[in-house]
């Protein structure tokens, strides 16, 4: 199983999770050795980045219940699918706390971040920002005008904030 298609994977989400940070920590403190800090964390992210990149579709449809063949249904699917299947396919490390859910938007909290937590605890806080970076690949998919997307995240708590704060728009014809 490759690193970042956990998501796809079985049993408990939590600990498939963990076990893959621990790797990555692993992996970040032996390059750290020969790299410094900046370089090593730039080395990591950019060999998750390639992998996740080329598992975008399947993660779009796994994460999201997005399908090919009807991306203008991006926007409901999210709304429908981001907490359920957040907790599924990343298991109890993570808190969502629905925020403002109508017709054209649908914000969630995150309270508790696995990978947070995780880097923080065994001293390593800068590699929880490659995880909010991958987002932007998934990110950077949905705000094709195909989907009907927007996507805002004000606040994150690697970033020092009390939650990551995820916020989905239906886009207007007009945008």
């Amino acid at each position: 199983m490759s690193t970042l298609t956990s998501w796809q994977g079985r049993g408990d989400a939590t600990v498939r999770w963990r076990r893959i940070s621990w790797v990555i920590l692993i992996v970040y403190r032996l390059l750290k050795i020969f790299f410094g800090q900046d370089r090593s964390v730039a080395i990591v992210h950019s060999r998750l980045e390639r992998r996740f990149k080329n598992d975008m579709p399947s993660y779009i449809a796994h994460r999201f219940g997005i399908t090919p063949d009807a991306p203008q249904s991006a926007f409901d699917r999210i709304a429908e699918n981001y907490v359920p299947l957040g907790q599924k396919l990343f298991g109890s490390g993570f808190s969502y706390v629905p925020a403002v859910h109508d017709n054209d938007r649908s914000f969630t909290h995150i309270n508790k971040c696995l990978f947070n937590d995780f880097f923080r605890q065994h001293g390593a806080p800068e590699l929880t920002s490659i995880f909010c970076a991958l987002d932007s690949i998934w990110i950077d998919e949905l705000h094709q005008p195909k989907y009907g997307v927007r996507f805002e995240r004000p606040t994150t708590l690697a970033g020092g904030d009390d939650a990551c704060r995820f916020q989905f728009s239906r886009k207007l014809n007009e945008e």
